[in-house]
């Protein structure tokens, strides 16, 4: 097990959880990813999370986000009498498994951020707030990782479905090497990072999906 200590904040959401996040989220909740999206399918927030029991689940949110998710949130946890609480849990990614963990022990990491920038650029695994931001629209960063076609009915579903079914994404979040990329997509390119074996740096970046 090679754990990374992520930056998130963990929050708990209790009291009908599982038709609460079913009818506000993206994806379903057997996915280890999902998101919150406005009514236009842009992002509020992707996260990481876990099904404690059909009562709570737990969340992992960069901490830049909370407080406009959680205005996001306020009417529809009122109407669903859902509770939306801080914990003092951290949350890991095992690089062994890509697995998220919320543990309530203070662990340190096992790998320094540049191993895990390696690791994250090898899986296809970009940031929130390093990679790509919110009010981004979802399928710009990923067509499957945070959305279910099959879920039923979720905010935003509409502008989602209409893209993926009657064209595509204007924008693909990509890897690429720095040498593959013209002098303006340098500039734009995240989570730059040497691959030792070809000695060449790689990144994410926004590319014109054709």
């Amino acid at each position: 097990m090679h754990l990374y200590h992520l930056n998130d904040v963990v929050l708990a959401i209790k009291g009908n959880a599982q038709n609460f996040l079913k009818g506000l989220s993206s994806n379903s909740l057997e996915s280890p990813q999902n998101a919150f999206l406005n009514q236009h399918g842009r992002i509020i927030t992707t996260f990481y999370q876990h099904k404690v029991t059909d009562d709570e689940f737990l969340i992992a949110v960069p901490p830049t986000v909370v407080e406009n998710l959680l205005k996001h949130l306020e009417r529809y946890a009122k109407l669903n009498r859902t509770q939306i609480q801080s914990t003092p849990l951290k949350a890991y990614m095992d690089l062994d498994t890509t697995e998220v963990l919320f543990k309530n022990e203070g662990v340190s990491s096992q790998v320094s951020d540049e191993e895990f920038t390696f690791f994250r650029l090898g899986k296809g695994l970009p940031m929130l707030g390093v990679d790509y931001h919110t009010d981004e629209f979802i399928l710009n960063i990923d067509e499957g990782t945070y959305v279910s076609y099959t879920k039923g009915c979720f905010l935003g579903q509409e502008p989602v479905a209409k893209v993926h079914n009657r064209s595509k994404p204007t924008w693909k979040l990509t890897v690429k090497f720095q040498d593959e990329c013209s002098p303006e997509e340098k500039t734009r390119m995240t989570s730059k990072v040497l691959d030792p074996k070809t000695g060449r740096t790689k990144g994410f970046i926004f590319v014109h999906n054709t």
